[in-house]
């Protein structure tokens, strides 16, 4: 039985008050005396009975961290923490995780790299015909000149400008925000004086740049570029053609700069869901485990950027979740995926775990199974040259012979950097091919909400995915995590 706080409210008063009616209250002073003592005596043990319930109820409901009533991941209004709150979570996984933390000893992206980018760019788009590559702050920004793709777009256009052949750069700005902007940490090979192209309030942006670059007839617009931006460039009078598969494959590609921060960032990653699965325990809630991963993540120096999707049990059958505030049972999987950024580049680490001591059904543990022999069929085919549509299918035929292939709804995998998604996407119509240096994930899974659990003759639904991000080589796929799963309690 379960209590809230509207119903422990009134028990408390009662107890406070006279145990017995004055119409039955002896008249001698001796029995008044003793029945004040009995009193007394049966107030503090129903005081006692109370706090037990609402220990109790606290219990259920998770407790600590992520336990109170509103979910937050906040703690109880005392402050305190129980051997389930988020806050106990953390202390137990921390010294576990402390030892990983020089993994993220990894340089940032050096100057030269980005010059080197800008080059390689120029090159194709000289291929590709066009006079030059036009972003907006995104992925592709920060890639090529350190532009953040969290830079708040308005508006108002500031556009990353990349000449071919000569691989000039410079930006399209507002004038009277040129001298913020200028004041970002952009990389380019010419002074800044040079290379702003303002526009006043009273001016068409565009046709301040038309004007500006009166050579350009044809670029190549960026694939997060919004349409605001092509309707203007266009009745300005610039042709413009979509990101071509050849530019989206150099950022596709990682450098052995980028290889290292991906590896540091993802391998962190998998320790730290380690050290949280030796410290999970049942009965805590989905809010203390993600208050407590994103405090290890903030603890490593690594918190901005942090994301992530824990379900337990019945709701891992929705894949990105959506649903809040259950505890985690006896005989139910814990699904965690998540990731943070290193130096902007992201680690995104999926493990369906248990808590040490815990069990699930032999049918649950066999779906791990057959999740996992997914994996792998598809970590076999993660070469050079294999097509991304035949990785893909390879992953569901294990899934397929248990008996669960329409329950794997997802595709196997998408392209790790700067984005979380990003190029190439390993589903059943890319016919793309892997190419060496590409860091692409491989994330089978199972889906059986209750309801479809239900036509099928069981209780309740489940969800089982194993993820690990995988670096293309000419030997075969090289997991960036260092390791894959090998159980539920050895992830």
């Amino acid at each position: 039985m379960q209590f809230n706080r509207s119903d422990d409210a009134p028990e408390q008063s009662a107890a406070s008050e006279p145990l017995l009616p004055r119409r039955v209250t002896p008249r001698n002073g001796a029995a008044r005396a003793w029945v004040l003592r009995l009193g007394v005596a049966v107030a503090t043990i129903g005081g006692l009975l109370v706090l037990l319930n609402l220990s109790y109820h606290n219990h259920r409901q998770g407790g600590g961290g992520a336990g109170g009533d509103d979910g937050s991941g906040s703690g109880p209004k005392d402050g305190g923490d129980t051997p389930l709150s988020a806050a106990s979570l953390e202390k137990c996984a921390w010294p576990l995780l402390e030892p990983h933390v020089s993994l993220l000893d990894v340089p940032r992206i050096a100057r030269d790299e980005y010059l080197s980018r800008q080059s390689t760019l120029a090159s194709a788009l000289a291929e590709a015909g066009v006079d030059a590559f036009v972003a907006e702050p995104s992925a592709s920004t920060e890639y090529y000149a350190n532009i953040s793709a969290s830079f708040d777009l308005s508006e108002r256009p500031f556009l990353m400008l990349l000449e071919a052949q000569t691989g000039a750069f410079s930006y399209l700005v507002p004038q009277f925000e040129a001298g913020r902007i200028s004041g970002l940490d952009m990389v380019y090979d010419i002074d800044n004086d040079q290379v702003a192209v303002a526009w006043a309030e009273e001016e068409n942006p565009y046709e301040v740049l038309a004007r500006a670059k009166s050579g350009w007839k044809k670029v190549m617009l960026d694939e997060h570029t919004r349409f605001m931006i092509a309707a203007g460039l266009q009745g300005a009078g610039i042709e413009i053609v979509p990101m071509s598969e050849t530019v989206q494959s150099l950022r596709a590609v990682k450098t052995e700069a980028e290889i290292a921060l991906l590896r540091g960032i993802n391998t962190f990653t998998l320790e730290l869901v380690r050290s949280v699965q030796k410290c999970l325990r049942v009965g805590m809630t989905q809010e203390a485990v993600v208050a407590a991963s994103h405090a290890l993540f903030s603890r490593a120096g690594v918190g901005e950027g942090f994301w992530s999707i824990v379900l337990f049990g019945d709701q891992a059958a929705y894949p990105h979740g959506g649903k809040h505030g259950k505890t985690l049972a006896e005989g139910e999987f814990a699904l965690i995926d998540i990731g943070s950024l290193l130096h902007g580049y992201g680690s995104d680490v999926t493990r369906t775990i248990l808590p040490t001591g815990a069990t699930v059904s032999d049918e649950l543990m066999g779906l791990w199974d057959t999740v996992f022999a997914a994996q792998s069929a598809g970590f076999e085919r993660m070469r050079v040259n294999e097509t991304c549509s035949d990785v893909d299918a390879a992953s569901r035929v294990a899934v397929k012979e248990a008996g669960y292939g329409p329950f794997y709804t997802h595709r196997l995998g998408h392209g790790l950097g700067l984005e979380m998604h990003e190029h190439p996407y390993l589903n059943g119509a890319n016919s793309e091919k892997l190419k060496i240096g590409e860091v692409v994930t491989n994330e089978p899974g199972i889906y059986v909400t209750t309801e479809q659990a239900k036509a099928l003759g069981k209780e309740v639904g489940f969800g089982v995915r194993l993820e690990d991000p995988i670096l293309v080589t000419d030997k075969g796929g090289e997991p960036m995590t260092g390791r894959r799963a090998r159980s539920p309690y050895d992830p």
